[in-house]
């Protein structure tokens, strides 16, 4: 997570769209690969590419929201576990099968929930309606001791504010994608760089 805090998300409404950029991901440096449930055929995409990525890449499934989608990313091989949501069920499935876990929430409560059920990392979602980095370094204060994932839908060069606001890994998808597949290498090279603390 320390070298490689992008988690890279693959939610599009195609299996062909989104096979594209697991592929040009891949291609530009990604080990962090989460394919959501809302990908058609999202199982056997995830299938795939856990065939084809080299050993250093995790592959992971996302929008897992209930104990049959954790099944299905478990069964799968998944190596690890995406919710946008605070599962008690998926959390027992995860943890049952040894798979990294990550587990959605947004306020204290939930924060503290995740955790106690065994959450390796929060994802705070939705972060940029209730007020993007400020908030997140506000739960931050009392809660440091919790490792956050930033997601919910933010930009690229807004990466530095959600670092200096506590979060060591960020979860993006969409800004991640250029016109092909040299501008998406730029795009995942410079959101690397940020999310490790390089030049903004």
């Amino acid at each position: 997570m320390a070298s490689h805090p992008v988690m890279a998300v693959v939610r599009t409404g195609t299996t062909e769209e989104a096979r594209s950029q697991c592929e040009q991901f891949l291609a530009a440096g990604i080990r962090l690969l989460e394919i959501t449930f809302s990908v058609p055929d999202a199982v056997e995409l995830t299938r795939e590419m856990l065939r084809e990525a080299p050993p250093e890449v995790h592959v992971g499934m996302g929008t897992v929201t209930d104990a049959a989608r954790a099944e299905q990313a478990v069964a799968v091989g998944a190596a690890f576990v995406v919710s946008p949501n605070c599962s008690p069920d998926v959390a027992r499935i995860a943890r049952g099968a040894s798979r990294y876990l990550v587990l959605g929430s947004l306020t204290p409560t939930e924060i503290v929930h995740a955790r106690e059920l065994g959450a390796d990392l929060v994802k705070v979602y939705p972060l940029p309606p209730v007020g993007g980095p400020r908030y997140l370094a506000t739960v931050r204060g009392p809660l440091s001791d919790i490792p956050m994932l930033a997601g919910g839908g933010f930009g690229i060069e807004e990466i530095p504010e959600y670092r200096e606001a506590g979060a060591i890994a960020f979860g993006i998808g969409a800004p991640l994608v250029g016109e092909d597949a040299d501008a998406t290498r730029r795009r995942v090279q410079r959101a690397l760089a940020l999310a490790r603390g390089g030049e903004a």
